[in-house]
C-alpha cells in the first residue's frame, strides 16, 4: 500500500488495532519551504519511499511534526509517542508495538532491513 501520507485518529487505531498485521507509523518533520526542516527526516526518504510507496509494500503511515511542537520538550508527539527523534519509525505486530528505529538507525542496511522483516 502506499504511503499513507494524510493520518486522522481513526487511521493510525486501525493501524495499531489486533488484526492489523504488520504495520508502521513513521514521524517526520512537516514540510517547510518545499522540504522537510529535519535534516536526518531527508536523508531517510529514499528508503522510505522504496520500502513502503507502492500498491504491493506494507502499510505505513505518515506523521507529520511542526517544528515549533517538536521544540517543546512536552511537545504532543514526544510525550504520546515516547519520542527521542525524527525520524522514528515503528513497527506494530497485531497491534502491539515490537519495535522502532530512531534517526541513523535507519540508515543502517543490515538493521532497516531486519525491521521491515520483523526480526
Amino acid at each position: 500500500m502506499p504511503l499513507l501520507k494524510s493520518t486522522y485518529p481513526h487511521t493510525i487505531n486501525a493501524l495499531r488495532g489486533p488484526t492489523a498485521g504488520r504495520t508502521f507509523l513513521l514521524f517526520y518533520s512537516n514540510i517547510v519551504n518545499g522540504q522537510m526542516w529535519c535534516p536526518d527526516c531527508r536523508d531517510v526518504e529514499g528508503i522510505v519511499e522504496d520500502a513502503f510507496d507502492a500498491d504491493d509494500k506494507p502499510t505505513c503511515a505518515i506523521i507529520w511534526v511542526e517544528r515549533d511542537e517538536w521544540k517543546k520538550p512536552n511537545g504532543a508527539e514526544r510525550v504520546q509517542w515516547n519520542l527521542t527523534g525524527l525520524p522514528t519509525i515503528i513497527r506494530f505486530e497485531g497491534g502491539n508495538e515490537t519495535a522502532r528505529l530512531v534517526e541513523g538507525e535507519m540508515l543502517d542496511n543490515s538493521r532497516w532491513r531486519a525491521f521491515l522483516d520483523g526480526k
